[in-house]
C-alpha cells in the first residue's frame, strides 16, 4: 500500500512542476487533463478494481510523459536536443 501513495506523491509532485510556467497553456491543459481524469477514475474504482503495482507503476509512467509533454510540448522537450 505504501507504493501507492508513493506512486501517487510522484503523480502529484510531477504534476505542480507540469503546470509551473508551461511553453503553452492550452497545450498543457489538454495533455495534462487525460491523465488527470484517468487517475480520478483509478481512485473512485480502487476497491472495486484493484490493478496490480506493475500496472499502477505504467500508468505512472504513461503520466509522466503526459506531464512532460504538456509542459514543453512534444516537439520541444529539452532531453531530446541533446540525443
Amino acid at each position: 500500500m505504501k507504493n501507492i501513495y508513493l506512486m501517487l506523491v510522484v503523480f502529484i509532485g510531477t504534476f505542480i512542476w507540469s503546470i509551473i510556467n508551461p511553453k503553452e497553456v492550452f497545450t498543457c491543459f489538454l495533455e495534462i487533463i487525460p491523465a488527470i481524469i484517468g487517475v480520478l477514475i483509478l481512485a473512485l474504482t480502487f476497491k472495486k478494481f484493484r490493478f496490480t503495482h506493475f500496472t499502477y507503476f505504467l500508468i505512472l509512467i504513461h503520466c509522466i510523459i503526459l506531464f512532460v509533454g504538456g509542459h514543453y510540448t512534444y516537439a520541444e522537450v529539452p532531453l531530446f536536443d541533446y540525443i
